[in-house]
């Protein structure tokens, strides 16, 4: 059993090192998820010319749900063929590290293209504009995302070392995500002070984050020495459909999956509709997204050592389906409270969304550790290591559910986006709460106990640990 991951477990700054990545690959995914809808399609009181039509075709999509769409399909589809690639590459490089190095720069820079329409106004080239940009960087980040998933595996000793991994992992990604969603908007209005155009401003700081993020996905490449995996490990007689068969064939798999499936669609409507709320609920100008990501990030940030303890002493499942109930609770409360956001209700709102740090962190911290569990169950029983694919079929209904997302709140925009007519806006909310309300019930079957009983022997190999390549 011992044979399964070829990679000596990262030691403390190995690991630091190694979880940087997440630094950058969160930070250009979640400031397309927040900024585009924003940046194409703003709220009329800002008198900014929107560069998308609102129109809906068959009674539901819209040029930018459409896109985000087409973005999402493509990711999924890049999903299981880079898994299986990375799966089964033999070469001195080692599995991982070559595609996570020849996809760096295509992400940054198709990160930074998204938001360099052709056409300043809402013409049709901006849509096929936005399309092909979310294609390369949906393709891109997969290239990236998947094989650094994987690594998680072979990088993380036992469960309490993926845990730890995967914490760090978090906290680089929380950072990413507290850059884009506090500083960037912080830059763009200073800019705007100094007598730039809102379109101009952004474009400018989003350019400075992009080369950042493309410094930050390459350090992880030089945090680990992958050599070539074992020709026994390798799934060399599977083809990628066959590959992808057997991983959704895992029963446990498939419960998890459907209930993360729930999870990041509340998650992404959360996230798409941010600057909406600040300005529509909140009724505050766009930089008071900073306060809103303070209150959040800030209570997920100090929520990262107790869930970290406690996942290590109840079991991940348990801290998972608790998260979810407090999601459930909070949405729900700032639907029932969103009329009234912007005035007596303003720091009672504000609190739910601190609040909402809680499920955030759970989220970040023990999906990828629950996913990894069950990829070293499969390896441990059938003796061929398929990291990639788990993570794979996993993102492939996951991402389904997020462009679903995208063309939901596309919709939900059309039905009021403003002051005048927040319709759109305050349902986004109670769509939240039933997703997670859905994802709840679904993480409640999670067979855990099953899947730990499965790699109890792993921890008996004793393994050399190290502090990484750089």
């Amino acid at each position: 059993m011992s044979t399964i991951g070829s990679l000596a477990p990262l030691g403390r700054r190995g690991q630091l090192w190694f979880a940087s990545g997440s630094f950058a690959f969160t930070l250009l995914e979640r400031m397309l998820i927040l900024y585009l809808p924003f940046f194409y399609l703003p709220p009329d009181e800002l008198g900014l010319e929107p560069l998308l039509s609102t129109t809906t075709h068959w009674g539901l999509l819209t040029a930018l749900g459409g896109a985000l769409l087409w973005g999402r399909v493509v990711d999924g589809l890049a999903d299981p063929l880079i898994a299986h690639l990375s799966d089964n590459h033999r070469s001195h490089k080692g599995r991982r590290r070559i595609f996570m190095l020849y996809s760096s720069v295509p992400l940054a820079l198709a990160s930074a293209l998204v938001f360099f329409p052709p056409s300043a106004s809402a013409a049709t080239v901006n849509g096929l504009w936005l399309a092909l940009t979310l294609g390369v960087f949906y393709v891109s980040y997969t290239a990236y995302v998947n094989p650094y998933l994987a690594l998680i595996s072979e990088l993380g000793q036992g469960n309490e070392g993926r845990i730890d991994l995967s914490t760090f992992i978090a906290l680089f990604g929380l950072v990413g995500m507290g850059l884009i969603t506090m500083i960037l908007p912080a830059l763009a209005g200073h800019l705007e002070l100094g007598g730039m155009d809102m379109r101009r401003a952004y474009q400018m700081v989003v350019s400075v984050f992009c080369l950042l993020g493309a410094v930050f996905l390459y350090i992880p490449t030089r945090s680990f020495r992958e050599i070539p995996q074992s020709p026994s490990t390798l799934p060399l007689d599977m083809g990628v459909w066959q590959s992808l068969r057997r991983t959704l064939a895992f029963r446990p798999f498939r419960i998890f999956v459907l209930g993360e499936v729930g999870l990041q669609f509340a998650m992404n409507i959360l996230t798409l509709g941010l600057l909406y709320y600040t300005v529509v609920l909140f009724r505050r100008e766009p930089e008071f997204l900073t306060v809103l990501a303070s209150v959040t990030m800030g209570t997920a940030l100090l929520s990262f050592p107790l869930i970290n303890v406690l996942a290590k002493r109840l079991g991940k499942k348990r801290v998972i389906t608790n998260g979810l109930l407090i999601f459930v609770v909070v949405s729900l409360a700032m639907y029932l409270s969103a009329a009234t956001a912007g005035g007596v209700s303003f720091y009672p709102v504000l609190f739910l969304f601190g609040l909402a740090g809680i499920p955030l962190a759970v989220l970040v911290i023990l999906v990828n550790p629950t996913i990894v569990d069950m990829a070293r169950a499969d390896a441990l029983q059938n003796g061929m290591a398929r990291e990639a694919m788990f993570f794979a079929a996993r993102a492939i209904p996951l991402k389904l559910s997020i462009a679903a997302a995208g063309v939901v709140f596309g919709y939900l925009l059309s039905l009021g986006k403003d002051i005048a007519n927040p319709r759109g806006i305050h349902l986004s909310l109670l769509v939240v709460s039933i997703a997670a309300l859905w994802a709840y019930v679904a993480f409640r079957n999670y067979p855990e106990e099953e899947v730990q009983a499965m790699i109890t022997d792993e921890t008996s190999c004793p393994q050399e640990t190290s502090n990484g390549a750089l």
